[in-house]
């Protein structure tokens, strides 16, 4: 009996993946530009380029722009200009569609891994259950595509866990050298991933506080340590002084606009102790959110009932339970600047899942107990509809509202989107502009269509669109008549004084991007 089951569940987890990738190749060329994608671009080429080779020239960069070129490690971008390269591509469009695709492959990576994680500590049907709630997550999934930054991150800091689970289980020496090569590519990704090297360094000596372990980490940080110049290359000009400025950087971003969070404009530098917490509660499937606030609990109660198998002989859950709570508690306390929602802290939402998987085990077991080992089968089958009924919000909201996943809410946010839309900024990516100068230049066939983006987006947005089309398109200034008016309301969800609406981005009830005709007018300020 058990083979049979084994060998499905097999079958069935290759399935997943399989339909996963083909679900990506099959979307990933229907979604717009954010606003990092073109600036993150720009960061990889200047690396390839070498147009920052040494001290000097680091310093007039510093001067000129601040130091956003050394803020982010770059390893991500490198790869996809390279990538680029290698295909000879040239149109911006074709360059582009390649990134969100690649962006996507990675995202699989990330599921790939956080799957071996769990399985780990689950088994196989479990692990498949949580891997599943992560692509029917619609902010994952989203994200997924354009998100360069946080997406890459997360799927680095996962595979370092994965490889520090194995390390902690069995400290081979081929597990040292591979738990320091994930460990270069995530600070590769991000400075902060020395939270996770803190992590590692804390639990592997606590597990086994010997003479050996010492040396083993001396191994690994030193590994480390020669590895960072490699995947971070502006490091070796200024060590110190970059490593040092991008730990300042990640908790005073200079970003200085305003973000829209119940209702209030409020200024980043000002945002309230629950902004991370709530962003996560209003965006995340209130499923996951209840069964992640069982495991949790769980979890808190064996750290009190059993300290020492916690801490120091079954490490997992206290390992994934720090990674989710310290980032988060640092935030509530710190209150560092953010821009809209939360992804800069998307890294920490597979040990979410993770928790709510302990969650999932526990009603589980409890169901079992109530109905009988004779109707485990029957029992896990109930349950796993249950969880896909209760996930169906979300999923058809993804369905209703691609290539706008990423404008999923809860009941949490609001009882509509037009609700939802008065208390937070819907998109703030500014994706939807693709769709809207996409319909401009389908509906217009002037030779020379004048246009003013009331935002940066807006613009970059012209690069996904047929060059043909592209080459008719000229963005008018604050100052300038212009023939249309675009926008997706960020910071902005009162409705605009314009009459002549001619088409609309909509999520539910309510509009995330419009078109106004101008007629050759200068609009209002």
């Amino acid at each position: 009996m058990t083979e049979p089951r084994s060998r499905l569940m097999a079958a069935t987890t290759n399935g997943f993946f399989v339909a996963l990738l083909l679900l990506g190749v099959t979307l990933f060329s229907d979604y717009g530009l954010s606003w990092d994608e073109v600036p993150t671009r720009e960061f990889g080429l200047r690396y390839l380029l070498n147009e920052v080779p040494n001290r000097q020239a680091l310093d007039s960069l510093r001067v000129a722009s601040g130091p956003a070129f050394e803020r982010f490690g770059p390893l991500f971008e490198i790869a996809l200009v390279k990538i680029e390269q290698a295909l000879i591509m040239s149109d911006s469009r074709e360059i582009f569609m390649m990134r969100h695709l690649v962006t996507f492959f990675v995202f699989v990576l990330a599921v790939f891994l956080f799957h071996r994680l769990c399985r780990r500590r689950f088994g196989h049907g479990i692990a498949l259950l949580a891997s599943v709630c992560m692509v029917a997550s619609p902010q994952m999934f989203a994200h997924a595509f354009y998100n360069t930054k946080d997406i890459a991150f997360m799927t680095a800091f996962i595979g370092v866990m994965l490889a520090l689970d194995t390390v902690l289980e069995n400290p081979t020496w081929r597990a040292v050298f591979v738990h320091a090569l994930a460990t270069a590519a995530l600070l590769g990704t991000r400075v902060i991933g020395l939270f996770a090297v803190g992590l590692s360094v804390g639990s592997w000596f606590i597990r086994r506080p010997t003479r050996q372990t010492v040396g083993r980490l001396a191994a690994y940080g030193a590994a480390v340590i020669v590895l960072i110049p490699v995947v971070w290359p502006v490091v070796r000009i200024d060590p110190f002084g970059v490593v040092l400025g991008t730990l300042r950087s990640a908790t005073s971003n200079p970003y200085l606009g305003w973000n829209l969070f119940r209702g209030e404009m409020i200024v980043a530098s000002k945002l309230p102790w629950d902004y991370l917490p709530t962003w996560i509660l209003i965006t995340t499937p209130m499923v996951l959110s209840a069964l992640f606030a069982v495991g949790a609990t769980l979890v808190a109660v064996a750290f009190v009932k059993r300290p020492r198998e916690s801490f120091i002989t079954n490490q997992r859950d206290a390992l994934v339970f720090a990674w989710f709570f310290v980032p988060l508690l640092g935030a509530i306390i710190r209150r560092p600047i953010m821009y809209d929602a939360w992804r800069h802290f998307f890294f920490i939402y597979p040990a979410m899942l993770y928790l709510a998987a302990v969650g999932m085990q526990w009603v589980a077991a409890r169901a079992t107990a109530y109905f009988g080992e004779l109707k485990a089968r029957q029992t896990s089958a109930g349950l796993t509809a249950a969880l896909f009924l209760a996930l169906s919000p979300a999923i058809v909201s993804m369905v209703r509202n691609h290539p706008l996943e990423h404008l999923y809410f809860n009941r949490f946010a609001g009882s509509d989107m037009q609700e939802v839309k008065q208390n937070y900024d819907l998109d703030y990516w500014g994706l939807s502009y693709r769709q809207a100068l996409q319909w401009i230049v389908d509906n217009d066939a002037s030779p020379k269509i004048r246009i003013r983006a009331v935002n940066y987006p807006g613009m970059v947005n012209s690069f996904l669109i047929d060059e043909r089309d592209r080459r008719r398109i000229r963005f008018t200034g604050r100052e300038e008549a212009t023939d249309y008016l675009i926008t997706n309301y960020r910071a902005h969800p009162q409705p605009y004084p314009y009459t002549d609406e001619v088409f609309q981005v909509r999520v539910g009830n309510a509009a995330a991007a419009s078109v106004f005709r101008m007629n050759g007018t200068v609009p209002a300020p």
